[in-house]
């Protein structure tokens, strides 16, 4: 596979030739893993910040091909992985009208690999023990934080669980969800037979937190005014008239134990 074609196959055609043409050096990209912070002030100094992450993410993420390979990750995981990426550069587009990236603090654990996509769902390494309101789960026992890209499928997220089992080698993992999907109030704003209703459904919740999510993902925006907010679908309405009335959405944690 060479950079030409991984960058195609994550779906970043579009500006393959913008990447190609803005070079970033090997000393650049080393700063990612010797000192992170002056990576990030390299790229932030840079002439074309969103250029520099985009070009340089494109290229550790592909440096990584062969740790891939070493460890018999498959291809279609690697590239399931990385193409993260693609939908982070489509959203800087959306806000700025640019090619760019800036989710550098996000994207940089698949860099560290510390992050997969396995089907329709992403899966994260957890290093230290979550602390309340999470409870205390059994010492040894594997934990993965579970992310949801954007257009995922969610009736397919017993698919993607069982593909964590196998990747990880594990016969039992508890996985930890932080999301606006797993929100309570969102759950009263959904009518019954809603896949995300149905996600939800899988996790035992055990707290929330006001981090509005929710309204970034329902409206591509935070406004502090309810009433701004421009409604596209049948969700975005009722949402938009609970936060009208004085209702938050919150984000919902909560944790789910297979097999």
């Amino acid at each position: 596979m060479d950079f030409d074609s991984f960058i195609d196959g994550i779906g970043g055609g579009e500006y393959a030739d913008a990447v190609l043409a803005y070079d970033v050096d090997e000393g650049e990209l080393g700063l990612f893993f010797d000192d992170f912070e002056a990576f990030v002030s390299r790229g932030r100094e840079a002439d074309d910040p969103g250029m520099f992450f985009l070009s340089s993410f494109l290229r550790l993420a592909y440096s990584r091909h062969a740790d891939y390979i070493r460890q018999g990750i498959p291809d279609d995981v690697f590239i399931a992985t990385y193409s993260d990426i693609s939908l982070w550069a489509e959203e800087y587009r959306r806000k700025t009208g640019r090619i760019g990236l800036d989710r550098i603090f996000w994207l940089q654990h698949h860099i560290r690999m510390e992050l997969f996509r396995l089907g329709q769902l992403q899966f994260e390494i957890v290093r230290d023990l979550p602390q309340p309101p999470w409870p205390q789960f059994r010492e040894g026992v594997r934990l993965l934080n579970v992310h949801i890209p954007k257009g995922s499928d969610l009736s397919l997220a017993e698919d993607s669980f069982s593909r964590a089992l196998s990747f990880f080698r594990e016969d039992r993992i508890v996985f930890l969800l932080h999301s606006w999907l797993a929100s309570p109030q969102l759950q009263t704003l959904l009518d019954d037979g809603s896949r995300i209703k149905a996600f939800a459904s899988l996790f035992t919740i055990v707290g929330e937190d006001d981090d509005r999510q929710a309204e970034e993902r329902i409206f591509g925006c935070i406004s502090d005014d309810p009433s701004a907010y421009t409604v596209t679908t049948t969700l975005s309405a009722r949402a938009k008239r609970h936060l009208m009335d004085g209702g938050r959405i919150l984000s919902g944690l909560g944790y789910l134990e297979r097999p």
